[in-house]
């Protein structure tokens, strides 16, 4: 199944909403408070017991394929202030993030790099995702 941004619904609980309005309050970042906006606008906001298990959400471990790379890659979806995109974490204000977010096990979504091409990214495996665990403070 292929996706846009647009089309995915993304689950965030209560405690990913608070860290993320932290986050982009303390920045002071006008890009990052509209990036929260959009984010916030598709979301929708649930206990953790009610996210699907298969659904990437903060602090999720994946594994990926990025159309055109021969090997999959191994992603953590992260809070801005824990990126490394060479460790294999990526941030949710990311454009790769924000496609990831809320998309699921199978599905090919795409998302602009920052020269303004066009990629795809297909969620191979959910290998952990935090609500699916009991971890609700990770």
């Amino acid at each position: 199944m292929s996706q846009s941004m647009e089309q995915t619904t993304l689950y965030l609980t209560e405690l990913d909403v608070t860290r993320l309005e932290r986050i982009a309050a303390r920045t002071g970042n006008p890009h990052l408070a509209e990036q929260l906006d959009a984010l916030l606008e598709r979301a929708a906001i649930v206990e953790p017991g009610a996210v699907p298990r298969d659904v990437v959400t903060m602090n999720s471990r994946l594994r990926c394929t990025l159309e055109g790379d021969p090997a999959p890659r191994e992603w953590t979806l992260v809070y801005p202030d824990a990126a490394d995109f060479e460790a294999g974490r990526v941030s949710v204000f990311s454009p790769v993030g924000q496609a990831l977010l809320g998309a699921r096990v199978n599905d090919t979504v795409s998302y602009r790099l920052p020269d303004g091409r066009a990629q795809t990214v297909t969620i191979q495996e959910l290998s952990w995702q935090p609500e699916a665990n009991g971890e609700f403070t990770v």
